[in-house]
Formats: C-alpha cells, structure tokens, sequence
C-alpha cells in the first residue's frame, strides 16, 4: 500500500515538474498585432492580394476577414507561416485601412537560437483590375505591437 502510495507521489512530483519546465519555456512568447502603416497607393488604386511570409511565427488570428475574399494560411510547425489572400471578386478589393493591425501573430522565442522574427510579402495592387502592380515588403514595412508579453506575465505573478 505504501509502495503504491510513493509510485504517485513520485508520478505526481515528475508530472508537475515537467508542467513547471513546459510552462517556462511556453512562457517567453509574445503575442503581436501586425499593420502595414506606410503604402502608397495612387487614389484610383485598390488592394487586391497579398502574401506575406512570416519566420519565427505563427498566425493566431486575421481578425477581418473581408468579403468576397479567398484566404490561404500555413501555419507550418517549423515557426515558418504564410498567408495570402485574392479577391473572388473586384468589388471586394480592399483599401489601405485592412491593413492596420490584420494580424494577430505568436512571435517563437528565439533565445534558444530560433531565427529572429521576420516577415516580407508583396501587396498586389489594381486601379481598373487590369494594369496590377505589386509593391515588395521587407521587415520595415510592417508595423509591429505587442498584444501579450508571456514573460512579462509570468514575472508580475511571481
């Protein structure tokens, strides 16, 4: 009976010291909203696409959808995501308020040697759906806050 009694009290310890060891290395992530403050569309232009690639995180949420739109996210477990969006039809063509904070993302810690978070993608632009152009985006185009500090979080509980 005591034998048994000490295989739980064993398995409970190991449990919640393995708990204890996720929840720390879980707990150095940030969650961040993403916009792209600067493009420069001409006032005829819409937005009708985009890709943008992400390294070091992981989509949570696109939180406005709009209509009429065909939305494409791969959210790979290698902390390596894409997402894109076209048009299904022209007059779903977005302008540049879509894309202030359209992103909700989980930013990998990278203290552990992960590569730092990027991102870059293109915006595809049209004035009458048959002269499109795209405008390229490196890490400085977008525009990037912190939501929720996980690190900071789990410092003001202790």
């Amino acid at each position: 009976m005591q034998s048994l009694l000490m295989k739980r009290v064993c398995y409970t310890v190991a449990f919640t010291t393995l708990l204890l060891l996720f929840g720390n290395l879980m707990g150095y992530s940030q969650t961040v909203s993403v916009s792209i403050p600067a493009l420069h569309l001409t006032e005829k232009e819409r937005i009708t696409g985009f890709e943008i690639h992400l390294t070091s995180g992981m989509i949570m949420s696109l939180p406005k959808v709009p209509y009429g739109w065909s939305i494409s996210l791969d959210n790979d477990p290698s902390w390596n995501t894409t997402i894109s969006g076209s048009i299904v039809v022209g007059a779903a063509a977005v302008d540049l308020d879509f894309f202030h904070d359209f992103l909700v993302v989980e930013v990998e810690d990278n203290s552990s040697g992960h590569l730092p978070f990027e991102l870059n993608g293109e915006i595809f632009i049209n004035e009458d759906l048959a002269d499109k152009r795209r405008i390229k985006l490196v890490n400085k185009d977008f525009s990037v806050k912190v939501v929720v500090d996980k690190k900071s979080a789990v410092q003001k509980k202790r």
